[in-house]
């Protein structure tokens, strides 16, 4: 059995020091990622929770406005996926080319046009 040199027993005990800091820094990270998903999940729990509550007291006869003036506005739904626009579609065509066709179909035809159109 070959025996290492204490330099090199010194040097990689060194390295390994320096790797369970790094390991420790990333176990640490780890764990604060963890909790931050099983917050997220508590969170989500607690708004459905809420939502079933308000709903549930609106069929209990409560009106929104009676729950409002007593500081229980309605739960906060968000909309699933992303954001939609508040533009409305063209389909697919751009305003100015729908405004330059309507013009065209209402303009005079010259003469050359309407002795073609018969």
């Amino acid at each position: 059995m070959t025996t290492i040199p204490a330099d090199a027993n010194r040097i990689e005990a060194a390295a390994r020091a320096l790797l369970d800091e790094k390991v420790a820094a990333v176990r640490v990270l780890a764990a604060a990622r963890q909790a931050r998903e099983d917050q997220r999940a508590a969170l989500a729990e607690a708004e459905r929770n809420d939502t079933a509550a308000y709903t549930a007291a609106l069929r209990a006869g409560w009106t929104a406005d009676e729950l409002k003036r007593v500081a229980l506005d309605a739960a906060s739904k968000r909309a699933p996926g992303r954001p939609r626009s508040s533009a409305p579609r063209t389909g697919g065509r751009s305003t100015a080319a729908t405004h330059t066709t309507a013009l065209a179909d209402t303009a005079p035809k010259t003469p050359l046009e309407d002795s073609h159109s018969g």
